[in-house]
Protein backbone atom coordinates (compact mmCIF):
# COMPACT_ATOMS: atom_id res chain seq x y z
CA UNK A 1 0.00 0.00 0.00
CA UNK A 2 2.72 2.47 -1.00
CA UNK A 3 0.38 4.19 -3.45
CA UNK A 4 -1.48 7.11 -1.81
CA UNK A 5 -4.46 6.54 -4.09
CA UNK A 6 -4.76 2.96 -2.84
CA UNK A 7 -4.62 4.11 0.77
CA UNK A 8 -7.29 6.71 0.04
CA UNK A 9 -9.51 4.13 -1.63
CA UNK A 10 -9.03 1.73 1.27
CA UNK A 11 -9.98 4.47 3.74
CA UNK A 12 -13.17 5.26 1.79
CA UNK A 13 -14.09 1.59 1.65
CA UNK A 14 -13.37 1.13 5.36
CA UNK A 15 -15.83 3.93 6.18
CA UNK A 16 -18.65 1.90 4.68
CA UNK A 17 -20.61 -0.53 6.79
CA UNK A 18 -19.51 -4.09 6.01
CA UNK A 19 -22.89 -4.92 4.41
CA UNK A 20 -22.72 -1.86 2.15
CA UNK A 21 -19.19 -2.30 0.81
CA UNK A 22 -20.15 -4.39 -2.21
CA UNK A 23 -22.83 -1.88 -3.21
CA UNK A 24 -20.34 0.97 -2.67
CA UNK A 25 -17.77 -0.66 -4.96
CA UNK A 26 -20.41 -1.40 -7.62
CA UNK A 27 -21.72 2.18 -7.50
CA UNK A 28 -18.19 3.58 -7.68
CA UNK A 29 -17.31 1.48 -10.72
CA UNK A 30 -20.54 2.32 -12.54
CA UNK A 31 -20.19 6.03 -11.73
CA UNK A 32 -16.61 6.05 -13.02
CA UNK A 33 -17.71 4.33 -16.22
CA UNK A 34 -20.60 6.75 -16.70
CA UNK A 35 -18.25 9.69 -16.12
CA UNK A 36 -15.79 8.36 -18.71
CA UNK A 37 -18.58 7.86 -21.23
CA UNK A 38 -19.96 11.33 -20.63
CA UNK A 39 -16.49 12.84 -20.94
CA UNK A 40 -15.97 11.11 -24.29
CA UNK A 41 -19.29 12.45 -25.58
CA UNK A 42 -18.50 16.00 -24.40
CA UNK A 43 -15.03 15.86 -25.97
CA UNK A 44 -16.48 14.70 -29.29
CA UNK A 45 -19.16 17.40 -29.27
CA UNK A 46 -16.60 20.10 -28.52
CA UNK A 47 -14.32 18.80 -31.30
CA UNK A 48 -17.21 18.73 -33.75
CA UNK A 49 -18.30 22.24 -32.84
CA UNK A 50 -14.77 23.61 -33.12
CA UNK A 51 -14.38 21.88 -36.48
CA UNK A 52 -17.72 23.30 -37.67
CA UNK A 53 -16.74 26.77 -36.49
CA UNK A 54 -13.45 26.53 -38.36
CA UNK A 55 -15.24 25.36 -41.51
CA UNK A 56 -17.73 28.22 -41.24
CA UNK A 57 -14.90 30.70 -40.92
CA UNK A 58 -13.23 29.25 -44.01
CA UNK A 59 -16.40 29.33 -46.12
CA UNK A 60 -17.27 32.98 -45.39
CA UNK A 61 -17.21 35.21 -48.43
CA UNK A 62 -14.78 38.13 -48.36
CA UNK A 63 -16.44 41.18 -46.88
CA UNK A 64 -19.18 39.10 -45.26
CA UNK A 65 -19.66 39.97 -41.62
CA UNK A 66 -20.83 37.85 -38.76
CA UNK A 67 -22.16 39.21 -35.51
CA UNK A 68 -21.40 35.91 -33.72
CA UNK A 69 -18.35 35.04 -31.70
CA UNK A 70 -15.33 33.96 -33.68
CA UNK A 71 -12.89 31.30 -32.55
CA UNK A 72 -10.15 33.93 -32.56
CA UNK A 73 -12.26 36.04 -30.17
CA UNK A 74 -12.13 33.37 -27.47
CA UNK A 75 -9.51 33.84 -24.78
CA UNK A 76 -6.53 31.53 -25.10
CA UNK A 77 -7.18 30.09 -21.66
CA UNK A 78 -10.61 28.83 -22.78
CA UNK A 79 -9.21 27.22 -25.91
CA UNK A 80 -6.44 25.54 -23.87
CA UNK A 81 -8.98 24.36 -21.31
CA UNK A 82 -11.03 22.77 -24.08
CA UNK A 83 -7.92 21.07 -25.47
CA UNK A 84 -7.16 19.59 -22.07
CA UNK A 85 -10.55 17.87 -22.01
Amino acid sequence: MDNPRHRGAEALLARQASRQRTEYVVNSILTAHQTESLEKVVRQVVRDELRNAALQLQTKLPGETDDGVRLSDLPGSLIHALEEL
